[in-house]
């Protein structure tokens, strides 16, 4: 970005904001980045998971299954695809892998989503 670009951002008019912090705080991301699921899965700077995705996960209690199983299993092939997706290209704000939430399922996409700032997001692609 060039600087005219830089500085017309930095003085633009904000309406509003809406921080990663707001929004851990109202349910809509779930921080997961203490769980020893995500740092066995060699994830080190912030994560964390959509409402919807982390509703997911647990309704794998439901079918009699570990939640914890479950999150490892979404955190390990996330940080795979992503591991992948450096080595072959340069841009991995966006990295889509897929993963099987119960044995006789389809596999579903999920997105992981990074920002230098922020760190990771693990989501659907509809949550974006």
């Amino acid at each position: 970005m060039d600087q005219s670009n830089n500085k017309a951002l930095t003085e633009a008019n904000v309406v509003y904001t809406y921080t990663r912090e707001q929004a851990i705080q109202d349910g809509e991301l779930v921080d997961i980045s203490q769980t020893n699921e995500a740092k066995e899965s060699g994830f080190r700077i912030p994560i964390c998971v959509t409402r919807n995705l982390w509703g997911k996960i647990n309704d794998c209690k439901a079918e009699g299954q570990d939640w914890k199983g479950r999150l490892w299993d979404v955190c390990f092939m996330a940080s795979n695809a992503f591991r992948s997706k450096i080595k072959s290209e340069s841009d991995c704000r966006i990295v889509a892998f897929k993963v099987k939430f119960y044995e006789d399922s389809n596999p579903v996409k999920l997105w992981l989503c990074f920002d230098e700032c922020d760190g990771f997001t693990l989501m659907f692609p509809e949550d974006y």
